[in-house]
């Protein structure tokens, strides 16, 4: 059993533990300082297994953010030599990492596909859990155009400068069939894209290279088309089912758009993510299949996707 899984029987005892022990009397002062000490315990142990995530054999993504009352909560976490990249910072989405004991003084920057609300919701929450415990008091967040705008904000409600500490915007400006490289280093380049409809709506997506793996995180635009998309081993793309296209006034592709389009670009997997609940979950991965590519699983809350350095493989597990 890998470490990953240890902590999840740990869990699981610990959670029957703090049952039981209600029970038996950890109404008490007593028992309630136990309970407490073994679920710190707990936490100290999955933030020690998840530095596995952090090693350098292979990329991985992970899904910390979905949807919440039917709104899109976006967020997904990739890991690559040694960094944490965090693309869409949804509500609740720092607090989903650390849950799982991602340590969050490992986040190189955020990548925002959009500068909507819905994908900075929780900057400011994750700026204060990134900074601890590190010297370096900025936070870079790449995306469109009004990112600036829109990080200027949150720096002045937290009286912050943005030049010496802070969330330091940079817009990458990519150009339709134009990739502007946002990172570099140690085998790893993150490339931010768009399409000609993207750019019009203010969408970004971005490519993550390492060491012949290549994840593309498509947000809820259409960049799973992009030509920076081509031959990708897997792609996060956000989408909605055919019978709720209808029904929302959203920019999403349908997941039968995005099969055609994982086709025609040559992706090895589809990860759909930001259905509202699993039976939802279930249309989509119906009609993806239905439109011709049998690649594709649904992005839940804590999905791990893995692309081990040494192979051609592709593991996808709970995180």
């Amino acid at each position: 059993m890998n470490a990953i899984g240890k902590s999840s029987v740990v869990f699981v005892t610990l959670s029957g533990l703090f049952w039981g022990g209600w029970v038996l009397g950890s109404q008490t002062p007593e028992g309630q300082e136990a309970i407490a000490r073994a679920y710190a315990a707990y936490a100290e142990q999955q933030t020690t297994a998840n530095e596995d995530l952090f090693d350098s054999t292979a990329l991985r993504a992970v899904v910390c953010g979905g949807s919440e009352n039917g709104a899109q909560q976006p967020c997904l976490a990739v890991v690559a030599g040694g960094r944490l990249f965090i693309v869409d910072a949804g509500s609740g989405a720092a607090e989903s990492l650390i849950q799982r004991g991602v340590p969050m003084a490992r986040l190189q920057a955020v990548l925002l596909t959009s500068s909507g609300l819905q994908q900075m919701s929780d900057l400011s929450e994750m700026y204060g859990q990134a900074a601890r415990g590190r010297d370096d008091a900025l936070l870079p967040v790449y995306g469109p155009a009004d990112t600036q705008r829109m990080v200027d904000g949150l720096n002045q409600a937290a009286g912050m400068d943005g030049a010496s500490r802070g969330l330091q915007a940079w817009g990458p400006s990519p150009e339709p069939g134009r990739s502007v490289i946002v990172f570099e280093g140690d085998g790893l380049t993150v490339s931010a894209f768009t399409t000609q409809e993207d750019a019009f709506t203010g969408r970004v997506g971005y490519r993550f290279d390492y060491r012949g793996r290549s994840i593309v995180v498509g947000g809820d635009g259409r960049m799973i088309g992009a030509e920076a998309a081509l031959n990708a081993d897997v792609v996060l793309q956000g989408a909605q089912s055919q019978a709720l296209s209808h029904l929302r006034q959203q920019a999403s592709m349908t997941a039968a758009e995005v099969a055609a389009s994982a086709r025609g670009s040559n992706a090895g997997l589809v990860v759909l993510t930001g259905a509202n609940n699993q039976v939802e979950a279930q249309v989509q991965l119906s009609e993806a299949r239905a439109a011709g590519f049998d690649d594709v699983v649904s992005g839940r809350v804590g999905t791990l996707v893995e692309l081990p350095l040494d192979n051609m493989e592709i593991n996808v597990r709970p995180l």
